[in-house]
């Protein structure tokens, strides 16, 4: 009997796999060499099978220190960091806000990673003391986590220019939009406050003579009312208090006056028929004045009479009067009086 030889492993002795040749396998031809390539399959299979639980725990512990080692190099990446500034109390920043950079940090990649720029502090810029010109960014001026460093930064300057703060009253100019409804128009409209104390450049200042609000609109409006808005001050000026305005809108109902040229004069007058009486001039021109929906009802309805009293039939001169017309209209006519005379009979028709 054949005994079982063993392999020495790196966790000990463990007996190798034996292979038996099959009791009908046919002989190998003669003058090969059988013994060998038995030994040959053999060995293989013993390099690939034997121990392969220790073997796949050995391939991955070196994929993960492989990976371990080659992800945790240093590299690069871009960020934006804020900018906020200390400014004197006297003087006011002309010159264009820089509100924020861009760096290069630098660093392990398992902490670039973790980075997050939103975490970063803003940049504090102190201009309590500084005079105009360019103040410089330095990599110390931002504060980031260990083990990252700041390998560049744009820009690397911010210029900054003063101008002198000074106060002024201005006045609350309110903003509308949108039209009455018909028949009503806007006759005042109020701020209160009608004045605030504003501060900011001096040469913002002197050419600011008022403060615009936020628009409100009094679309389809016809009654007074009151609208609370906030005013809203130019660029680089600051409202002293509160920015809040109340407006008093007074909606009144729309005058005009209208013009109504070419009307027929009618005459009337008791027991005379007006077919036999004619005026001169036979038209005039109307002019209303009043609350335009009144006038618009009255142009529909108006009528300039011309009364005639006794039946004598001669002609004379009488005054116009009105039919139609609504109360609260002022009219004026033109001319006043006409002449009304009998009208002369036509040519006689001829018999039939």
């Amino acid at each position: 009997m054949r005994t079982r030889s063993e392999t020495l492993g790196s966790l000990g002795r463990a007996p190798a796999r034996t292979s038996r040749a099959p009791l009908d396998a046919p002989s190998p031809p003669s003058g090969e060499p059988q013994h060998d390539r038995g030994s040959v399959r053999r060995w293989l299979r013993g390099a690939f099978l034997d121990n392969i639980g220790l073997k796949f725990l050995s391939l991955v512990l070196a994929a993960t220190v492989f990976l371990l080692v080659n992800t945790d190099k240093d590299r690069e990446i871009s960020a934006r960091v804020g900018v906020s500034y200390a400014m004197p109390d006297d003087k006011v920043l002309v010159s264009e806000r820089l509100d924020e950079i861009r760096v290069t940090i630098k660093g392990p990649w398992q902490r670039l990673r973790k980075f997050d720029e939103r975490e970063v502090e803003r940049i504090n810029i102190d201009l309590r003391h500084a005079p105009s010109g360019d103040v410089v960014i330095t990599p110390d001026m931002i504060h980031l986590p260990s083990g990252l460093n700041v390998t560049s930064i744009s820009p690397r300057t911010v210029h900054v220019a003063f101008d002198k703060r000074i106060e002024k009253v201005v006045e609350v100019s309110p903003q509308v939009a949108g039209r009455p409804e018909h028949g009503f128009v806007v006759s005042e409209v109020k701020p209160v406050p009608a004045t605030m104390r504003v501060r900011g450049a001096e040469s913002t200042l002197r050419a600011l003579s008022s403060i615009h609000t936020r628009e409100f609109s009094f679309d389809g409006r016809a009654e007074t009312f009151v609208a609370e808005t906030e005013a809203v001050p130019p660029d680089g000026v600051e409202i002293e208090g509160s920015p809040g305005v109340v407006v008093h809108v007074t909606v009144d109902e729309e005058l005009v006056t209208r013009r109504l040229p070419g009307l027929t004069v009618s005459v009337k007058g008791d027991g005379i028929d007006p077919a036999k009486w004619q005026a001169t001039p036979a038209q005039v021109e109307i002019t209303l004045t009043g609350t335009l929906l009144a006038v618009e009802k009255a142009k529909a309805a108006i009528v300039p009479v011309a009364k005639i009293t006794g039946g004598d039939g001669k002609p004379r001169e009488v005054d116009l009067s009105m039919e139609g017309l609504p109360p609260g209209i002022g009219v004026k006519v033109s001319p006043e009086r006409v002449k009304v005379r009998p009208a002369k009979p036509g040519p006689a028709q001829p018999s039939p």
